[in-house]
């Protein structure tokens, strides 16, 4: 599902990242690293998650358009509400009224991972509403334009095209940009399905089988892995790529159907293992989903955490987000369409 944001979406996000800089009361210290921050750092912030929002709201109102969705534009107390969904009141019919469902509006990445709330942010929710009736909605921003990373900032695009000047020429156009939404789920969704990770442990990565190149494939024709065997359609074994880092058992069991060889190289401190395919080859696990690997082509078996500081700084509750079209298909998820026609008609 996707929307094209506008000029007015992108004034609308500016003034209230703009009010809130202003407001007296609003602390300068990022709420996620404690870190002070100026008006562009909250320019930064507030545009971004702002227009998802909006995005998200336009694309309720493409399923539903006898609603107006309105979203909190209020500069609150300097403190961190929990309990407050995004989507404030709706209009119906001329009338405002609260939101039969609790929206929770989440600005994304293409690269994430895991999709979910904090389990704080989960129990305070479920205080105030029933789980049936909460939704976690994920969107990123998608910039069609030719351009690097740095080229396609949002505060950049912007001032491009508010002030004409020749300093922001690098910068791509305001056109052509959209909001993508990724996923809708429910609370019972999340709740039924999600593993809470608990604060200390540790993230770790989804896609557990990576191309692994010619280098690897050249390294077992010169007998320079240990092979450990051949197998056919059986469960393939975790392992401890890292002595840093416990057995992701949370993933438990994962089955494979079709013919591999197995190999591994070994360090003092860790090990890496590469799955040759004989055959193509249909992976399948609970937690992560599906995959499928070609005949010919060898993997890293890769059970490794992610980024330079894996370890959690509070309790999580999440499902991988990869596995989402799994769950789909096994009908134990509502297709994100779906959801979302059903929060545009039942909020």
């Amino acid at each position: 599902m996707k929307y094209k944001i506008t000029r007015k979406d992108f004034n609308t996000a500016f003034d209230f990242a703009l009010r809130y800089h202003l407001e007296p009361k609003k602390s300068q210290s990022s709420r996620t690293s404690g870190a002070s921050r100026g008006l562009g750092g909250v320019l930064d912030s507030f545009i971004l998650g702002k227009l998802v929002e909006l995005g998200v709201a336009n694309v309720l109102k493409s399923f539903n358009s006898n609603k107006d969705y309105i979203l909190d534009f209020e500069i609150k107390q300097n403190k961190e509400v929990l309990n407050e969904p995004d989507v404030i009141s709706i209009i119906e019919n001329r009338k405002e009224r609260k939101p039969r469902c609790f929206l929770e509006i989440k600005n994304i990445s293409k690269d994430d991972r895991w999709i979910g709330l904090t389990l704080e942010q989960f129990d305070t929710i479920r205080k105030s509403s029933d789980q049936e009736n909460i939704f976690i909605i994920g969107a990123y921003i998608q910039n069609n334009n030719q351009g690097n990373f740095k080229q396609k900032d949002l505060l950049g695009i912007y001032l491009k095209d508010k002030f004409k000047s020749k300093i922001f020429k690098d910068f791509t156009n305001i056109d052509n940009i959209e909001i993508v939404i990724e996923y809708a789920i429910s609370g019972k969704e999340l709740n039924d399905h999600g593993l809470v990770f608990k604060k200390g442990f540790f993230m770790y990565e989804t896609e557990i089988f990576e191309i692994a190149g010619k280098q690897a494939d050249s390294n077992i024709s010169k007998g320079k892995f240990k092979k450990i065997g051949s197998f056919s359609n059986g469960i393939l074994k975790r392992y401890v790529m890292d002595s840093k880092f416990p057995d992701p058992e949370f993933i438990g069991d994962i089955r494979f159907n079709g013919k591999i060889e197995l190999y591994e190289k070994l360090n003092q401190k860790s090990s890496r293992r590469f799955i040759h395919c004989l055959t193509d080859v249909k992976v399948l696990n609970d937690v992560l989903g599906t995959f499928n690997l070609a005949k010919g082509k060898t993997y890293l078996f890769n059970l490794h955490t992610v980024g330079r500081n894996p370890a959690l700084n509070r309790n999580n509750i999440w499902i991988a987000k990869r596995s989402i079209p799994f769950l789909q298909a096994k009908k134990l998820i509502t297709e994100t369409g779906k959801n979302l026609a059903r929060i545009a008609k039942e909020i």
